[in-house]
């Protein structure tokens, strides 16, 4: 089939791997892909760096709120414009589009050449944008949502609480189908030697806790950091590390030397994604202290694929991913004193988290690969094309 995907992002992080992912599995499989968005047809991996230095996001620097979201409207007629374009010169069976604040350009497109599209959701941007940033026309964008939704014939969500959020809007949930993330589980080795890190970084015989991720005020590391003064690792011999920065990295690192606790929390700072699995190779526990509730963590299924025993909240989105008991630990989410008790269990037990992590990648193989969210993807692009035949 010839796929023409859509997307309206600077392509760096989680989304870009996800991107780029989908996008080499499709051509992979046989498929002939191309790519339509304001950054070009590259599916290659962006640094956040990369993505900074873009002219889209210095635009996006300097302009106010409340024009950038209407200019995430005006944005519309560019993209039509584009994927116009590209429909005449590729001749798509298909479009994909990854689903944006107010996009709605790959629907008006698709309704003007005839073609099928398939929406990919990975957000409610009018509820996440309400929680976590300014938004000025919070009607207005909730009202577009539900409009796109209602439009799409067919949806991808990653999760199953972001469903029902679309079922909330009213939407026919007949046409959406819930695939989480993915990931490859050949860039990520579990027999990895650990051995010359952990001595690097003074953690040799020592039981390691760790965290991926975007540091941020909602993942809860401050909690986190007071739940492991009270279990005492330097007691257990053990010791947490916090890879990323962020938001709060200056904060938290601030508030981590006050306690005295540099020992034995670390705070390495962002590690570039080529080299997580070497940082991840050290973990015996990697720990999820909070999760957006509609979201598939990706970093989840990094630790799945390493074969790390996983501590995470017990949420709708999380058990998309993980059996408890089976595959990984679930807590009640927000209660300290059951994220420290089966943290507690975990490092006491070392057999538990041999087998955890076992099944744990084993479910990564069977269920939460790119190869197989593509496989299905294009099942789902086929049944469309040959419908629209008829």
């Amino acid at each position: 089939m010839r796929i023409l995907y859509h997307h309206r992002t600077l392509g760096d992080g989680a989304e870009g791997i996800h991107i780029q992912s989908i996008v080499n599995c499709l051509k992979q499989q046989g498929h002939e892909v191309r790519v339509v968005s304001l950054v070009g047809e590259k599916t290659e991996f962006r640094t956040s760096q990369e993505a900074r230095e873009s002219k889209w996001d210095k635009i996006k620097s300097i302009i106010p709120q409340p024009v950038y979201e209407l200019a995430e409207i005006a944005y519309n007629v560019k993209g039509k414009a584009m994927l116009m374009k590209a429909i005449r010169e590729f001749k798509p069976d298909i479009i994909y589009d990854r689903y944006a604040h107010f996009s709605f350009s790959a629907l008006w497109a698709a309704k003007k050449s005839g073609l099928p599209l398939i929406l990919e959701v990975n957000s409610p941007y009018s509820i996440q944008k309400r929680q976590w940033e300014k938004l000025y026309f919070p009607g207005l964008s909730k009202m577009g949502e539900q409009k796109i939704f209602e439009a799409a014939p067919r949806i991808i969500v990653v999760s199953t609480p972001l469903k029902q959020i679309i079922a909330d809007y009213g939407v026919d949930t007949s046409k959406v189908t819930v695939l989480p993330n993915g990931t490859d589980p050949d860039r990520f080795d579990p027999k990895l030697d650990a051995t010359p890190l952990k001595k690097e970084l003074g953690l040799e015989g020592k039981t390691i806790l760790g965290f991926v991720g975007i540091l941020r005020s909602w993942h809860n590391i401050d909690k986190l950091i007071n739940i492991l003064e009270e279990i005492d690792l330097e007691k257990h011999n053990a010791a947490m590390v916090f890879l990323g920065d962020g938001p709060s990295y200056e904060e938290l690192t601030a508030y981590n030397k006050k306690k005295g606790n540099e020992k034995v929390i670390l705070f390495p700072g962002r590690i570039p994604h080529k080299d997580i699995q070497r940082y991840v190779a050290m973990f015996d526990i990697a720990i999820s202290p909070h999760a957006t509730p509609y979201s598939s963590p990706m970093k989840i299924l990094e630790y799945m694929a390493m074969e790390k025993a996983i501590l995470a909240p017990d949420m709708s989105n999380i058990k998309d991913l993980i059996t408890d008991g089976e595959t990984g630990l679930l807590f009640t989410p927000d209660n300290a004193e059951a994220l420290k008790s089966r943290l507690l269990t975990l490092m006491n037990d070392a057999e538990l988290r041999a087998r955890l992590g076992q099944k744990a990648r084993q479910a990564v193989l069977e269920r939460f690969t790119w190869d197989n969210n593509a496989r299905l993807t294009a099942e789902m692009a086929r049944e469309m094309v040959d419908e629209l035949s008829k």
